[in-house]
């Protein structure tokens, strides 16, 4: 079993450094190391363990030089990246559930099956009962995979309360615009309602209306009753 690590400090009010940091000390408390860092935002790896070193040490380089820039792979890239190089068993140790809400709702679906197609175990700081899955115990396999699977239900709990809360929030706006004699709703499509009033003319039932414009048949009413 190898520990897969992801470094992510949006949303937390710790450095990448001092996540690196949690992660090693929870893996190290666990008997395990960790086996590879994505996402980290500071420094190559040899080059950020000799200043950590030299810093532990009380040293300094007194003049870095300049390093040659490289393009940075975002937080969806480094994700997949990671479950590429992880292999069945393997860990992917986050700092919090809601690192997923970065992936599109088409990105998550396919993370999800990745996840579970390759059998990879999700460990989230947030998450105390899942800490358990760091165990390299062939027994621990199929509490592992009902472990991960809940972990990835929390992840569309939580995915599901946000769009409710930003329904709300809109209610919330509209409401508030009423109220203050600013909001006039959803242009009327004109050229729609000329379409609806042609074909009622022509003796178009409803139920034809509705399948020739795609209008659903309270646009019709309201049609038929601003034409009364």
């Amino acid at each position: 079993m190898r520990i897969h690590a992801f470094l992510d400090a949006k949303g937390s009010n710790q450095s990448l450094p001092e996540i690196r940091d949690l992660f090693e000390t929870f893996a190290r408390r666990k008997g395990h190391g960790i086996s590879a860092f994505y996402n980290e935002q500071d420094l190559p790896e040899t080059r950020s363990s000799l200043i950590r070193l030299l810093r532990d040490k009380g040293l300094a380089i007194a003049s870095p030089g300049r390093r040659e820039t490289q393009p940075r792979l975002d937080a969806t890239d480094e994700l997949f990246r990671l479950l590429k190089q992880a292999r069945p068993g393997d860990v992917l140790l986050i700092q919090r559930i809601g690192l997923f809400g970065s992936l599109s709702h088409k990105q998550w679906q396919s993370f999800r099956q990745q996840i579970r197609n390759r059998k990879i175990r999700i460990v989230s700081m947030d998450v105390e009962a899942s800490w358990m899955m760091v165990s390299s115990e062939s027994a621990m396999a199929p509490l592992a995979k009902q472990l991960t699977a809940t972990i990835m239900d929390m992840v569309d709990a939580l995915g599901a309360s946000e769009k409710q809360h930003h329904r709300a929030r809109q209610l919330e706006g509209i409401a508030r615009a009423k109220s203050q004699g600013r909001y006039k709703g959803r242009p009327i499509d004109q050229g729609k309602h000329q379409r609806i009033r042609a074909l009622l003319d022509e003796g178009f039932s409803w139920s034809d209306v509705c399948k020739k414009t795609g209008a659903s048949r309270s646009t019709i009413a309201r049609v038929v009753k601003s034409d009364g």
